[in-house]
């Protein structure tokens, strides 16, 4: 565990010494205080036409055009670009070889990194923690329930969407390739639940993989266990990916062992889903 959380320093460290970070955090909350602002502009002008205003938590939050309803349309814009260089800068500057000579595992090398990951991610979160402290303080009778589903929801999608990112990481020595390959299986598993909708047994494995609207029940306010278990299988399929596509690199094995390997893992994950779904 203390390696894992050295590893986990030692790259937040890179993360905010890079303007990367820096530009996602202001980026982020200048575009969640649009959203923020302008469902409060919506209610002043409601109320000066005379209208009465109810379920403000749902509406500032939770609505068609509330804050975390627009954060989640475009939560997977900034991941890429955090996730893009966490493995493959090692590979292309060679230090990875440092880690390879070291006594660390494989699977520590990963959980060290996401374990970096998911603290920048707490961060972001802690981005929108503050605009629900203040609606806390602004709103009569805040629902708060509703605001805390929504974090956990928005916290397990970004979760889920830096583990794909670090997984494609992994896979090529170029940044740039890396964040492209990131947004491409984003886009796969918003669309795969079309796929094989005529075979019963594909269509509920698609179905299940498909990470659209995942987080939509938590932004509602409901918890759902079975989101919540495939936001954890999600997690733990990629994670598992890049562990195996590390290993192949270190111990140099062949292209099908390792492909092998992907498939096994990935049968286990969707096997879970299916009778999960």
């Amino acid at each position: 565990m203390k390696t894992i959380c050295k590893l986990a320093k030692a790259e937040l460290q890179y993360l905010f010494y890079s303007p990367i970070a820096w530009l996602i955090f202001v980026i982020f909350s200048f575009q969640a205080a649009l959203i923020y602002c302008g469902v409060f502009e919506g209610f002043i002008f409601n109320k000066n036409l005379g209208y009465g205003l109810a379920n403000l938590t749902l509406v500032n939050f939770s609505g068609w055009s509330g804050l975390f309803s627009g954060v989640q349309e475009y939560l997977y814009l900034y991941i890429p670009l955090l996730t893009m260089g966490i493995i493959s800068r090692e590979l292309s500057s060679g230090s990875i070889k440092l880690l390879y000579s070291s006594p660390i595992s494989n699977t520590r090398i990963i959980l060290g990194k996401y374990l970096a990951l998911v603290i920048y991610c707490l961060a972001i979160i802690g981005i929108l923690g503050v605009f629900a402290v203040f609606s806390m303080f602004s709103i009569v009778h805040v629902d708060i329930p509703v605001i805390l589903s929504g974090l956990l929801g928005l916290f397990l999608l970004i979760l889920a969407y830096a583990a794909i990112g670090l997984f494609m990481s992994s896979l090529t020595s170029y940044q740039v390739v890396a964040a492209i390959g990131t947004i491409a299986v984003l886009a796969v598993m918003n669309y795969v639940k079309g796929i094989g909708q005529e075979m019963e047994f594909i269509r509920d494995i698609t179905y299940w993989l498909s990470i659209t609207g995942r987080s939509e029940t938590f932004v509602g306010g409901l918890i759902s266990s079975e989101d919540i278990i495939y936001f954890l299988a999600i997690i733990v399929l990629f994670l598992g990916f890049a562990v195996v596509r590390l290993k192949g690199r270190r111990q140099q094995q062949r292209w099908y062992v390792v492909v092998g390997k992907f498939g096994l893992l990935f049968i286990i994950v969707a096997s879970l889903g299916y009778f999960t779904s």
